[in-house]
């Protein structure tokens, strides 16, 4: 994805590097290391807890694309409250919206937040149809195949990484892992002519989801702050979310349940702040199909220690899921290895 050639970076902060330089930072060069790869295993703990936390709230409304909408908006009251105090925050939305307007970040960059609305629908509409099983395993394959591509192509001005053999290695090795954690809830799938399309659209939905991350780090590079690229997603996810609620309401009318009271119901957005932050944080130091392993290997191991914790349906993992959980990790150091063609447009 090219960008179009602008003047010597009018406007931006002098330590802010320009997300269509030719040359690489020193810090993107570097490649992040073992302690980004575990930020990244990090970050992906918090994802299981947003998806239960959704999943009540999508169950108490009765309306899927509600809980997602007011998820999004949470996260963007959150980050604009912190905006308030933030002058930090404050300084980096302006270097964003100059950088957008002098056309050193390509405006559709600015999008990003609609293919994050975009995974959300999915969560909400095809996971009902496919069962969670199959959508989590097209939604990986989707980031796998995402990661690989974004990152031997660079879109997003971010480091150009060729499909060696350790990273495909590695992708398939996790796509293996949950294919293998999934197993035990695959008995329960519907017929598979049920489930192409949506499975299809899944796996669509978590391609998107990498160019997302990818977008993000260069909105995150032009502005110097992860957090002003996490805000942006959250209000053009939330608008576009809302959007969407409201043409469904309009077609199929309210569910007509009232909010919940619980106030632990409506976390789901900050949770997806800290993992939204993070990805954009990392994204540039490790790549888009390394951040998109390293968090699913926090994800399958945040939803065993959920699992194990809070029991959902009575049921405690499998061996077979513990045994995904750990592949994803050998997937992981598999891909991590040497890394090579580390070059940028």
């Amino acid at each position: 994805m090219s960008t179009p050639a602008t003047s010597a970076g009018a406007g931006r902060r002098p330590d802010a590097p320009d997300p269509n330089s030719s040359k690489p930072s020193s810090r993107a060069a570097s490649h992040g290391g073992p302690l980004a790869v575990a930020a990244a295993v990090a970050a992906g703990l918090v994802v299981p807890v947003q998806a239960r936390l959704n999943g009540e709230l999508s169950h108490r409304l009765d309306d899927g694309i509600a809980a997602a909408a007011i998820s999004f908006s949470g996260g963007l009251v959150l980050l604009s409250v912190l905006a308030l105090f933030s002058p930090g925050l404050r300084g980096a939305l302006r270097r964003l919206a100059e950088a957008a307007r002098g056309g050193r970040l390509p405006r559709r960059y600015l999008l990003a937040g609609v293919l994050g609305g975009t995974f959300a629908l999915a969560q909400s509409t095809a996971a009902l149809i496919t069962g969670i099983a199959v959508f989590t395993v097209s939604a990986i394959a989707g980031q796998t195949l995402g990661g690989l591509i974004v990152d031997a192509r660079g879109i997003g001005g971010g480091l150009k990484q060729r499909p060696g053999t350790a990273r495909l290695t590695g992708a398939a090795v996790i796509l293996v892992a949950a294919v293998v954690s999934a197993l035990p809830r695959l008995a329960g799938t519907p017929s598979p002519t049920m489930i192409v399309l949506p499975a299809l659209a899944a796996m669509a939905a978590g391609f998107l989801l990498g160019v997302q991350q990818s977008l993000n780090g260069a909105s995150a590079t032009a502005s110097g702050s992860p957090l002003a690229a996490t805000w942006l997603n959250f209000c053009v996810g939330a608008v576009f979310l809302i959007a969407a609620w409201g043409v469904n309401t309009l077609v199929r009318g309210t569910s007509g349940h009232p909010l919940p009271t619980d106030w632990w119901a409506y976390l789901g957005g900050p949770c997806g702040v800290v993992f939204i932050g993070a990805s954009a944080f990392l994204v540039r130091r490790i790549g888009v199909l390394l951040l998109s392993m390293a968090s699913i290997a926090g994800q399958l191991t945040g939803s065993i220690a959920l699992d194990y914790a809070f029991p959902s349906g009575g049921r405690s993992p499998s061996v077979l899921t513990l045994l995904g959980a750990s592949l994803t990790f050998a997937a992981v150091y598999i891909a991590s290895r040497r890394p090579r063609g580390t070059t940028r447009e």
